[in-house]
């Protein structure tokens, strides 16, 4: 959920779909809508854009998601206009349901004060469009080189029938725990999770590095607590093949713990599988 919500109206908010921005990301969703309002289709620029790895089980009736995040390195000053978010997302069983979860570095409003940090958590669906579930940004002064635990739960049902969902983050060093705001879906359920980091906003893919570590992800339904079975490796972006393009791989798989990095020889294939269990 990139700033660019800032600049939007609400129908052009409605325009977008978790199609569009996990296949884009947030800077190639508003660059798509810049161009249908401007009837010219616009170019993507030679950005990183964004790596994903999904987190798939044959479970069912899931009602929550933990992983822990590191970011090991992080540009020096970045503009203040680029985007950077490193993110959980779980994906609903029904109404194209959606919300991602996590640490920002962009130019929302509610971060500027904050030296550009944050948490973003919101989503979409078909029923309520792009950031129409709920949106909350808060300011949140994350470093690099710290372990972080992000949650998201399923809360009680309300009064208007739709299911609420919390998103928090853990920081190890304190061991607080800190709530970042619900979103609504008419779901009970999650069908599985990605966990992504993205860019956007003038990133090139000669920026400066860009590694994250993950570890530990679990999951917890109805017949107990489990661990994702399958870990799979995608990417979206415009670099070409060289030594700048974006990267993910296994470091254990007992326990589970991957990275990603922008600017990276890539030696992990698009749509491989990192684990399998």
């Amino acid at each position: 959920m990139g700033a660019f919500l800032d600049f939007l109206s609400p129908e052009e908010i409605h325009m977008i779909t978790r199609r569009n921005f996990l296949s884009l990301g947030a800077a190639g969703a508003a660059a798509l809508l810049l161009g249908r309002k401007s009837g010219k289709a616009l170019a993507a620029g030679p950005e990183p854009k964004s790596i994903h790895t999904w987190l798939d089980s044959d479970k069912s009736r899931i009602y929550n998601y933990d992983i822990d995040v590191r970011i090991n390195k992080f540009p020096e000053n970045p503009p203040l206009s680029w985007l950077y978010y490193f993110s959980l997302q779980v994906n609903f069983t029904g109404h194209d349901e959606w919300s991602h979860g996590g640490i920002q570095w962009s130019g929302t409003k509610e971060f500027r004060e904050n030296g550009n940090k944050g948490i973003n958590w919101g989503g979409g669906s078909d029923w309520a469009g792009y950031g129409g579930i709920g949106v909350t940004n808060t300011p949140f002064t994350w470093e690099t080189g710290t372990w972080y635990r992000f949650r998201t739960w399923r809360l009680d049902k309300g009064t208007d029938g739709l299911w609420r969902w919390l998103f928090a983050l853990m920081d190890y060093g304190s061991g607080r725990e800190l709530r970042y705001g619900t979103v609504r879906t008419k779901s009970a359920w999650i069908r599985n999770a990605v966990v992504f980091t993205e860019t956007g906003y003038g990133v090139e893919c000669t920026s400066d590095q860009t590694e994250v570590e993950w570890r530990n992800p679990v999951f917890r339904h109805t017949g107990g607590k489990s661990v994702p079975q399958r870990g799979t490796a995608t990417y979206n972006g415009t670099c070409t093949p060289g030594n700048h393009r974006t990267n993910q791989g296994l470091i254990s798989e007992n326990p589970l713990q991957w990275f990603h990095s922008t600017n990276s020889v890539r030696h992990v294939d698009n749509n491989a599988r990192l684990w399998v269990i």
